[in-house]
């Protein structure tokens, strides 16, 4: 009885078309590996930046008038969180040289939104009527620039600690009234950072704030004209934000931009 078996050409070419097969299959898993680590990656970038871009929008939004402005040849942006925003009743204000206070009646009435003004004394929320520039809205309280200081509030009006002889220059009669802390975001060493509220006296630092800050997103390309403003006569209509990511060990970069509307302060 004759036992047949492989021969030895046999043999070497399937070890070679196995040798062959396993390279492939290798390839295809280092290669499959890679392409979901760089997704991976791609992705963790995109939530980043979708974050960043989501808290810019909506935190734009809704400031001060002016308050907005760009530090450090546009590597950050400051502006401050507007609280409320009303309309007072010129007609129905009493002016009083002797008065140490001065009340507002408001044209609608006002709910809970001043509430955080009563937290701390030491740091009353500050009432500005047609702001002009940024500069004075940093500066506290001056009844030249037309920034007063709050005292206390009702459902029908407000009343400001400055007895006022004359009333305030405004086309609108609108009031817009905010604590005396700023927020930022900054590009430092290649990354956005955000700074959620800090004291008016660390106001226009720019790169050198030291206050507490949240790390944004991470592998900036620029460190400059990443925030810029548009303007419309003397108010700013738009604030921008523009940035690019590295991801992938440099392999690859993503650019984001994204525009905010500014609130008119007339």
């Amino acid at each position: 009885m004759k036992i047949k078996g492989f021969t030895l050409i046999e043999m070497v070419v399937s070890i070679t078309i196995l040798g062959i097969v396993s390279i492939g299959l290798m390839n295809f898993g280092l290669l499959s590996s890679s392409i979901f680590v760089e997704n991976k990656y791609r992705l963790e970038a995109l939530e980043e930046a979708r974050f960043a871009l989501a808290r810019f929008a909506r935190e734009l939004a809704n400031t001060v008038p002016l308050s907005p402005r760009v530090l450090d040849s546009g590597s950050c942006l400051e502006y401050l969180p507007l609280l409320y925003v009303g309309e007072f009743v010129p007609e129905q204000v009493v002016l009083n040289s002797n008065a140490t206070e001065t009340e507002f009646p408001l044209a609608h009435p006002l709910g809970n939104e001043l509430s955080v003004c009563l937290n701390d004394p030491n740091k009353p929320c500050l009432v500005s009527i047609y702001p002009r520039a940024a500069t004075d809205l940093y500066s506290g309280a001056n009844q030249e620039r037309q920034i007063y200081t709050l005292k206390s509030y009702s459902n029908n009006s407000i009343t400001v600690k400055e007895g006022l002889t004359r009333l305030p220059l405004t086309p609108s009669n609108r009031l817009f009234i905010y604590q005396p802390f700023a927020r930022q975001m900054c590009v430092k060493n290649g990354q956005l950072s955000y700074f959620p509220s800090y004291d008016l006296s660390f106001a226009g630092l720019g790169v050198a704030n030291s206050r507490p800050s949240v790390p944004m997103a991470k592998g900036l390309m620029q460190a400059q004209d990443v925030f810029s403003l548009g303007f419309n006569g003397t108010y700013s209509s738009t604030v921008n934000l523009r940035f690019s990511l590295v991801v992938n060990n440099g392999k690859e970069s993503v650019e984001f931009m994204q525009n905010a509307q500014v609130l008119n302060g007339q």
